[in-house]
C-alpha cells in the first residue's frame, strides 16, 4: 500500500425514527378509513398526539401523528371491526364493537419506538369508550386524554369517529361530546347565575327601601 494513503472510515449512521419534542404542539388532522371493497365500515378523522413520560428526567415529550406519512389498514366484521394506523416507529389501532343498538370503541392499543433513547412506550385501554347509536357518528372538538400505560398517553384532537351502518362513506348524524357540551352550557349557567344574582340584590335593594320609607311614615 502506498505511504500516505488513509482508509476512509464511515460515519456511524445516526439512529432514524420518531424523535419526541419538549413542548406540545398542535397535531393534524388526518382523514382515516377501512373498506370492505365496495364500502367504508371505518371512518375516522382525528389529530393524534402519543406523550410519552421519560423515564430519565420524568418529563412528558410529545409526538405528532403526521397523517401523510400513515400507513391505514383493518377489518369489517359484523359485530367487531378494526383499524390500524401504521407509522415510523409505531402504531395505533383501534377496535370498534357493535352492541344492540350501540357501537362503541373497546379496545386502543398504542406502541412508540425511539431510537434516539433506547425506548419501547407501549399500552392498551380497554373500555367503552366514544359510545354512540348506530348511524351515527361520534365528534368532540375538545381535546381527550387517554392513559394507556404508566408511561403513554395518547391525545386526540378534533375527533370524528364512526363505524359499522356508514351510508354512502359519509359521516351520519353527530353526537357531540361530554366535553364540548359542558364548554357549550358553562356560559349559559354562568348568565343565568348573573342573571339570577342581578334579581336578588334589585329584590334586596327594593325592600330596603321600602322599610326605610316605612320609617319615616311613623315618624
Amino acid at each position: 500500500m502506498p505511504s500516505g494513503h488513509k482508509a476512509t472510515v464511515p460515519e456511524p449512521t445516526a439512529p432514524v425514527g420518531p424523535t419526541l419534542a419538549p413542548k406540545p404542539s398542535p397535531a393534524a388532522t388526518g382523514a382515516y378509513s377501512v373498506s370492505n371493497g365496495t364500502a367504508e365500515c371505518i371512518k375516522a378523522s382525528v389529530g393524534l398526539t402519543m406523550i410519552a413520560k421519560n423515564g430519565k428526567t420524568n418529563n412528558l415529550e410529545y409526538f405528532n401523528i403526521n397523517p401523510n406519512t400513515t400507513r391505514t389498514v383493518g377489518m369489517c366484521g359484523v359485530w367487531v371491526s378494526t383499524l390500524r394506523i401504521s407509522f415510523e416507529g409505531g402504531f395505533i389501532r383501534f377496535t370498534f364493537t357493535k352492541s344492540g343498538e350501540v357501537y362503541y370503541v373497546s379496545v386502543i392499543e398504542a406502541s412508540l419506538t425511539v431510537p434516539s433513547e433506547g425506548v419501547l412506550y407501549s399500552g392498551i385501554k380497554s373500555d367503552q369508550l366514544f359510545s354512540v347509536p348506530l348511524g351515527n357518528c361520534f365528534k368532540c372538538l375538545s381535546m381527550q386524554t387517554i392513559e394507556m400505560s404508566n408511561n403513554l398517553q395518547l391525545l386526540l384532537s378534533s375527533s370524528q369517529l364512526q363505524a359499522f351502518n356508514i351510508v354512502g362513506n359519509q359521516f351520519g348524524k353527530e353526537e357531540e361530546c361530554a366535553l364540548d357540551r359542558n364548554k357549550r352550557l358553562i356560559p349559559v349557567t354562568v348568565g343565568l347565575s348573573l342573571a339570577g344574582l342581578f334579581v336578588i340584590v334589585f329584590a334586596t335593594c327594593a325592600i330596603y327601601r321600602r322599610k326605610r320609607t316605612s320609617s319615616y311614615e311613623r315618624i
